[in-house]
């Protein structure tokens, strides 16, 4: 469960329109929306959109979970997220392998501090969202009616 606060805090995200009453949405019986969405990424969404970035370690260092994170950034229109999830990427990408070493990386920022591209955006880059993403926020917004 999250507030609607969170949920809008990116003025430019899919969420923050879909929750800006600008839309109709049909909730559960008990109150809560549902966003056909894969629950288990949501909550990077959701933790990003509290806190404006990641401390060092929070973020999964498997590249096909942060490649579908990223996915889910694009439909979620979190240009900030893309951008922090695409440099984990290519990061992980050019670390040597070193299958005996553990898990910490040397190239971490300081303990204590979040990884951020600017928090939640203010301004999103055009066409920055992959052709998956475009057709998952056609199909969703289909779906939405205006009030």
């Amino acid at each position: 469960m999250t507030s609607t606060l969170t949920l809008t805090k990116d003025p430019d995200s899919m969420l923050a329109a879909m929750f800006s009453g600008r839309h109709a949405l049909r909730q559960d019986d008990d109150g809560a929306y549902f966003i056909d969405r894969d629950a288990m990424h949501f909550r990077y969404v959701l933790n990003y959109l509290r806190d404006g970035g990641f401390r060092p370690g929070a973020l999964p260092a498997d590249q096909c979970f942060l490649a579908e994170l990223c996915t889910e950034a694009e439909y979620y229109q979190l240009s900030g997220l893309t951008r922090i999830i695409s440099e984990r990427i290519r990061s992980l990408a050019s670390e040597p392998v070193d299958l005996d070493a553990s898990q910490g990386s040397s190239t971490s920022p300081a303990p204590g501090s979040l990884t951020s591209a600017a928090g939640p955006s203010t301004s999103r880059p055009q066409g920055s969202m992959s052709p998956a993403g475009r057709r998952l926020q056609r199909k969703v917004s289909a779906q939405i009616t205006p009030k």
